[in-house]
């Protein structure tokens, strides 16, 4: 026998979720005394109804017919009031229909969350018009765009499977990764671009090193040339965006090989626990002001040509990797961490993840590797930083990088990284 009263309990919820959205959206639209009349809360709660209804019913004929009918009668109110400005309130209305229809049905959660998402629009009008004009450069829409085109055009036409020596070159899959890291810098610029520099310091080194900790160190080490007394404060911040490089590494790896993230989990915190108390310790005291450390700038990561350059990176890391593990075994793949380390950490250690999950390298070959990359990088950084011409700051920053590194050794030496990931498995 069908569960009647569970059938009642499931409708009656859809027709609710259906009136909610009705009203939260026809709230946004309630006309004021000065204002011409356009459709308000007890519309849109009737719009929404009549949606629920052709939902409910799951006849296509009526639910064509209730929508023209509810579209004609919208346009026909627009139509006696000339003085009106923009179709924002119909667009929400029909809109208000469909949603309402998919909450009685099983696609209830979908509705619900369009239903919010319509609500904010609506509601945030002034905001999203100063975003539009004033919060992103024809620039970064331009690329932003170009980007988009890649991931949605490009890369549903790119060859799957491998091609070349060791099949090394995956198009597909060097796409993917290329967007991901992409992804996390562009988290990255556009925090940057919208903190203020009273909130500035330490957001910025946080969000310098989900975008490039080489490029925040280096735009630091130019700040500091050009502000001497920003020494101390530069030392504090840099610090913690250089130890931050660590998590930001976990996180992507262990979207390609969580059993990896595992066994580098201990190493890892570790350095960043080193960083930030070196940060404590070698950056002065925690006072902030707009002036103390000016914000380092991050290019728009959405851009073709940065896209493309890791891209080709990336693909060039695979090549040795597999190269250097065919004639010269794991230590073949230590010697390639250490020589890309130089150039890009996540290259290095995406290839590596790819092969733990291909069961091709030990995780404890794989984090050596990691960590020789992410050391190599900072004594590249360690040069960087002394075109400041400021000992004060050079030389706590390489002592900070020394005690990262010297502590995530001693760690790795004393927890098998094989044996914590199986663990926490």
């Amino acid at each position: 026998m069908p569960d009647t009263t569970s059938d009642l309990a499931r409708n009656a919820l859809g027709f609710v979720m259906a009136l909610a959205i009705g009203f939260l959206v026809g709230r946004t639209r309630e006309p004021s005394p000065t204002q011409p009349p356009r459709p308000g809360v007890r519309d849109f709660l009737i719009i929404s109804l009549l949606g629920a209804i052709a939902g409910y019913i799951q006849n296509s004929t009526v639910f064509v017919a209730l929508f023209v009918v509810t579209s004609t009668m919208l346009l026909l109110m627009r139509a006696h009031h000339p003085e009106r400005s923009g179709i924002t309130t119909e667009l929400a209305a029909l809109a208000t229909f469909i949603i309402a229809s998919l909450c009685v049905g099983e696609q209830r959660q979908l509705g619900a969350a369009l239903g919010i998402v319509l609500a904010t629009i609506v509601a945030r009008r002034t905001e999203l018009r100063r975003f539009v004009r004033e919060g992103i450069s024809d620039d970064e829409y331009v690329d932003t765009l170009s980007f988009l085109g890649l991931i949605f055009i490009i890369y549903p036409l790119l060859p799957k499977g491998g091609f070349g020596p060791f099949g090394f070159f995956e198009p597909r899959r060097i796409w993917m990764f290329v967007i991901l890291v992409s992804g996390v810098s562009y988290v990255g610029y556009f925090l940057t671009k919208f903190s203020t520099p009273r909130r500035g310091a330490i957001l910025t080194a946080i969000v310098g090193a989900l975008a490039s900790t080489t490029a925040y160190t280096t735009g630091l080490a130019r700040a500091v040339r050009e502000s001497p007394e920003s020494a101390l404060e530069s030392t504090r911040v840099g610090l913690v965006g250089n130890s931050i490089m660590f998590p930001r590494m976990l996180v992507v790896v262990g979207l390609v090989s969580p059993a990896l993230a595992a066994g580098a989990a201990p190493s890892f915190a570790a350095m960043t626990l080193a960083g930030f108390i070196a940060a404590i310790l070698l950056g002065g005291s925690v006072r902030s002001s707009d002036a103390s450390v000016p914000v380092s700038t991050f290019r728009n990561p959405f851009s073709l040509w940065p896209a493309l350059e890791f891209g080709f990176v990336f693909t060039v890391v695979l090549l040795l990797t597999q190269v250097g593990k065919h004639y010269l075994g794991d230590k073949g793949q230590l010697v390639v961490a250490a020589m890309s380390g130089v150039v890009d950490v996540d290259a290095i250690s995406i290839a590596l993840s790819q092969f733990v999950g291909q069961g091709s390298t030990a995780i404890s070959t794989a984090v050596e590797g990691m960590i020789l990359a992410a050391a190599t990088n900072a004594v590249f950084k360690s040069a960087v930083v002394t075109a400041s011409g400021q000992k004060t700051f050079y030389f706590r920053m390489m002592i900070g990088f020394v005690a990262m590194f010297v502590t995530g050794a001693v760690v790795l030496f004393l927890v098998s990284p094989e044996q914590f990931a199986r663990l926490v498995q």
